[in-house]
């Protein structure tokens, strides 16, 4: 079953025939047909009985169709909460102070901008102090110059750089 032949199918009741409902929702009538006749075999059931005046539902059709306006408004619900929802909490970070000279201002706004609801809280250390407080569960992240860390967290190389003296 899939949502279009639901859509579909509200749509044939509400407009009260194929025709009207093909025209409404800018696709053939016989695509429209052939759908429903799909809903119908996948649901081993007649939804809509056809006649000379339209399309009427079935007594299992018009079940049917008060759960299926349902389901489509919690989706549609669903659907707005995802939109209006938007991450919070509070994210605390680790940086080494040149990084943080370099980036950290930076960093900050772009959090603030994309997400306002999290609030970021920058501790400034050498690595090796950051990696400590990572093994600690006191930071959520952090950048350091070191791959000596727990074998527990993820790391992800950033930059790899040559130092000449």
């Amino acid at each position: 079953m899939e949502l279009k032949q639901l859509k579909y199918f509200i749509a044939v009741i509400e407009s009260g025939s194929l025709g009207k409902a093909a025209k409404n929702l800018d696709i053939g009538t016989s695509a429209l047909s052939q759908q429903i006749s799909k809903l119908e075999s996948e649901l081993s059931i007649r939804l809509l009985q056809r006649t000379a005046l339209g399309t009427v539902p079935t007594p299992a059709g018009l079940a049917f169709f008060q759960q299926v306006q349902l389901a489509l408004r919690h989706l549609d619900h669903a659907v707005d909460s995802a939109h209006s929802s938007r991450l919070s909490g509070h994210v605390t970070v680790g940086f080494s102070p040149s990084v943080a000279a370099v980036i950290g201002t930076h960093f900050l706004k772009l959090m603030r901008n994309r997400y306002p609801d999290i609030k970021v809280r920058l501790i400034e250390g050498l690595s090796g102090y950051l990696n400590a407080l990572v093994n600690a569960r006191q930071l959520d992240v952090a950048i350091i110059f070191s791959d000596d860390v727990d074998p527990q967290w993820a790391i992800q190389p950033l930059v790899k750089e040559q130092m000449f003296l």
